[in-house]
């Protein structure tokens, strides 16, 4: 994958498309975007033969935005990205028919509870303004807030519905348990530091 991408970035070069002090720049935005979709299609064909494609997607539909905006664990490595998605995946994919509505209310309010008081949580190599942070966490909250209201509705309803609103419920506990991860972990390397 390394090969193919610097190829890619050295044919831009040539070609006049980037300039010599942008290839790393590229180069790890490329990364970024291939291995990203390769986690996900891996996710995804897995999920659509283990018959749980529906919930996969309803997983990623409510843990991505959350994760992107509001920030969470990051891996060091590709492969352990890889590697912690898809485990976790396969670990919630199976522990979802376990959730009874009661214990999806819950981790509802508890994630809710803590992606208010969280995020966005600060990166490192990302510096965001004051004004820049307020705004995020104004749009982290809202999200959060919406996907709670509608997956603790359809905790309510049939069947169908239900299972819905568990695997909502369930990915904002996932993006709130990663938030909670990335927060511990930023006070460590601090205290570390100090």
């Amino acid at each position: 994958m390394t090969v193919i991408i610097h190829s890619i970035i050295t044919r831009w070069r040539d070609s006049g498309v980037i300039c010599k002090s942008e290839e790393d720049i590229y180069e790890y935005g490329l990364e970024l975007i291939l291995f990203s979709i390769l986690n996900l299609v891996a996710i995804l064909l897995t999920a659509l033969f283990l018959g749980k494609f529906l919930e996969s997607v309803l997983l990623i539909i409510t843990i991505i935005p959350l994760q992107m905006l509001g920030g969470g664990y990051h891996a060091k490595t590709h492969l352990r990205c890889f590697l912690v998605m898809y485990i976790g995946w396969w670990a919630i994919i199976f522990l979802i028919p376990l959730i009874s509505p009661l214990i999806a209310l819950i981790v509802n309010c508890v994630s809710v509870t803590i992606v208010f008081l969280l995020a966005p949580i600060p990166h490192v190599n990302i510096k965001m303004s004051a004004r820049q942070r307020y705004r995020l966490r104004k749009l982290v909250r809202i999200i959060v807030f919406t996907f709670s209201v509608f997956g603790s509705a359809l905790t309510r309803s049939d069947s169908i519905g239900l299972s819905v609103g568990i695997v909502i419920s369930t990915g904002i506990g996932v993006a709130a348990l990663s938030m909670l991860i990335a927060y511990i972990s930023n006070k460590h390397v601090m205290l570390e530091q100090s």
